[in-house]
């Protein structure tokens, strides 16, 4: 597996409250924060070191755990797994912003991927992304947890009308409150040549599907380090307003 990294400030932001974590490991997470006074890049660092550590630690004691044992790991306990792990990081950043003024309201998106044999589990909460390039196909496989998100899915608004509506930045799902309102949770199995794309909403508000598409099209033979940069400088170049932040993983 061929996997690269990249976060960018952008063109417009003075500080990058952007997080991701690609260690090594086969666990994946991009983290986009929210919240005055740099919060929000306290918010993107709890939800990413809270979500691994409690998750690492959960799974390698199943690990662990003898083979005639009721829980021996399975793709129902890894998804509860993963699902506590987003509680536990969300608790963490809620406790938090509750006792610090300078800290209050503070939140972030947490998208994440985990890679176990030929099988990929996401868990999802925000507006960050993850698409499956495959079959020269680019295929978006989270939702937005966006109130401009909802209406294009239903229909009220077009494609186009996303990129501009005055709402575009109403997040319905993030970590940080007493309760996490969205969340999803879902595997799916990866096939040779695949692409996955784990980014921060800096990316596709300044890059339409297609034209990523397109860079997937003409790089799928390059390097992930050279995917993700593409993408990040074609952010750039589009305005880049917001930070940005890409993972790049080549199956």
């Amino acid at each position: 597996m061929d996997y690269f990294a990249i976060s960018d400030i952008g063109k417009s932001r003075q500080n990058n409250e952007d997080c991701y974590l690609a260690d090594g490991s086969n666990l994946f997470i991009v983290a986009d924060g929210m919240g005055g006074h740099k919060a929000g890049e306290i918010a993107s660092r709890i939800a990413i070191d809270n979500f691994s550590s409690f998750f690492k630690k959960k799974y390698e004691h199943h690990l662990n755990k003898k083979a005639t044992d009721t829980d021996e790991i399975n793709d129902k306990n890894i998804q509860k797994l993963l699902i506590d792990a987003v509680n536990d990081a969300n608790k963490k950043i809620y406790d938090l912003g509750s006792k610090n003024e300078d800290m209050s309201g503070m939140g972030t998106t947490l998208t994440s991927l985990f890679i176990l044999n030929s099988s990929a589990y996401v868990t999802h909460v925000g507006d960050s992304r993850l698409y499956l390039f495959r079959k020269d196909k680019l295929n978006l496989l989270t939702e937005d947890h966006t109130l401009v998100f909802q209406l294009y899915k239903r229909g009220v608004i077009s494609y186009e009308d996303t990129f501009s509506h005055p709402q575009r930045n109403y997040l319905t799902g993030v970590l940080g409150g007493n309760e996490i309102s969205s969340l999803e949770c879902f595997k799916f199995t990866f096939e040779s040549d695949d692409i996955i794309i784990i980014c921060s909403d800096g990316l596709n508000s300044m890059i339409k599907d297609i034209s990523i598409e397109n860079i997937l099209k003409k790089l799928k033979n390059k390097t992930a380090r050279d995917i993700a940069q593409k993408l990040v400088l074609t952010a750039n170049k589009k305005g880049g307003n917001d930070n940005i932040t890409v993972i790049i993983l080549k199956l």
